[in-house]
């Protein structure tokens, strides 16, 4: 073989064998900020009304610890607003943080009326853990046109632990028959409760939505 044409394929191997990875993000553990305002602007709020082709409409938004922020009471944090959709177009929404591999932003969720007034908010035992999220689901009401997602500090500088399990099946065939033989292994997650990241907004329609 060329030898010019064996290190071009040495070196197209090599770069295709590497690959890149995004580096996980540590938790936010602190936030200050002593120009945070005491009410909520919602101009720029993410609408939330679905597609109607889409059985289930997801909207992601990043809540970040140089955006927007708020003073509620002596905490302030960051925040993001969505615009909910017509009562007539969600049987459900349900509002989360993202689960990363080494954060979760610890969520507080309160519900606004058109004036910005709140309606509604979520004790922290009605947060649950779904596949991918820590979220809140709720119906909402006629009165209710914002949600507000911010933080709960209390949380913070916590961690949840969870235990994953990566397990293969492999079928081994014998003259008897075959049979299945399942190796894995299981790993400790450790997430640290965050004043930042990723925020996930699902919205379940109605099975009929004119």
């Amino acid at each position: 073989m060329n030898r010019n044409l064996f290190t071009a394929l040495g070196a197209a191997a090599l770069l295709g064998g590497c690959t890149t990875t995004t580096p996980a993000i540590p938790p936010t553990l602190a936030y200050d900020r002593p120009d945070c305002p005491t009410v909520v602007d919602t101009t720029g709020a993410i609408g939330l009304t679905p597609e109607k082709d889409k059985a289930i409409w997801t909207v992601d938004a990043h809540l970040p610890g140089n955006g927007a922020c708020l003073r509620r009471g002596a905490v302030a944090a960051p925040y993001l607003v969505f615009a909910l959709p017509d009562a007539a177009h969600a049987k459900m929404v349900e509002i989360g943080s993202v689960l990363e591999p080494e954060r979760v932003l610890s969520p507080k969720v309160v519900l606004l009326d058109a004036a910005g007034a709140e309606t509604r908010s979520f004790r922290r035992d009605k947060y649950m853990f779904r596949p991918g999220l820590l979220s809140i689901q709720f119906v909402p009401q006629e009165n209710e046109r914002y949600a507000l997602v911010t933080v709960d500090p209390e949380p913070v500088g916590e961690s949840h632990d969870t235990i994953v399990s990566n397990t293969s099946t492999t079928a081994v065939y014998t003259g008897f028959g075959a049979s299945n033989w399942r190796s894995g292994q299981e790993r400790m997650m450790s997430r640290g409760f965050s004043y930042e990241g990723p925020v996930r907004a699902l919205i379940y329609r109605p099975d009929k939505d004119d």
